[in-house]
């Protein structure tokens, strides 16, 4: 199982722009950085909905949307990942996406790099009640492989993926390639780290197991 952002794709920088527009537009203001920090790892129309009434949160939410989705077909991929992908997908790995963004989203942003094809399963932030640190979405994805959680692995960037990770007792790899932060993640305790996507690679057989 994979995280998207700060994992497969590079999309900080965009993310943050699109925060920044609909703030200003609608509030006059930019976000402030704790602001950003909470929005880390959640989703977004969750996390406006804590902070503004219904009406304010979603016309902050459409303006920057609208300007992300302007701009998405510019998100890179990290170097490597797409022939990391591709590589487990020949060696048989059944893969799945663990997202925290719309379905739409993150359909079209697989799409726009032509990675859909590699990927069996996708659970977004429609498809759970709860979201990344709780494990629904992991054992929800899992339950689309027929596989225990146990059974399976789940690689993300931020400490909301390995503790979700930990929660539905799936072993973790956090992603240090991209938006991963070694100190961060440390007490955490993933299974393992990688520095880079082909670390993966070379992590899978130690870890005694297929995802299934």
């Amino acid at each position: 199982m994979w995280d998207l952002d700060g994992t497969i794709q590079d999309s900080d920088s965009l993310a943050k722009e699109g925060t920044r527009y609909g703030f200003k537009q609608v509030l006059g203001r930019e976000p402030t950085d704790d602001e950003f920090s909470q929005l880390v790892g959640r989703p977004v129309p969750v996390v406006y909905k804590e902070w503004f009434d219904d009406n304010l949160a979603e016309q902050i939410l459409d303006t920057g949307t609208h300007y992300y989705q302007e701009r998405a077909e510019q998100i890179p991929c990290y170097p490597d990942v797409p022939e990391l992908l591709d590589e487990l997908k020949q060696r048989g790995y059944r893969m799945g996406i663990v997202s925290s963004k719309r379905r739409f989203h993150v359909l079209k942003e697989l799409q726009n790099k032509s990675l859909d094809i590699l990927f069996d399963v996708i659970v977004a932030q429609e498809d759970t009640l709860y979201h990344k640190p709780h494990p629904d979405p992991l054992v929800l994805a899992a339950s689309h492989f027929n596989s225990l959680p146990e059974n399976c692995l789940y690689i993300g960037d931020q400490p909301s993926d390995i503790r979700a990770a930990h929660a539905a007792r799936m072993k973790s790899i956090a992603a240090l390639w991209g938006d991963g932060d070694y100190e961060r993640l440390r007490p955490i305790c993933p299974s393992m780290f990688a520095h880079t996507p082909m670390d993966v690679l070379n992590f899978l057989p130690n870890i005694h197991m297929k995802l299934i």
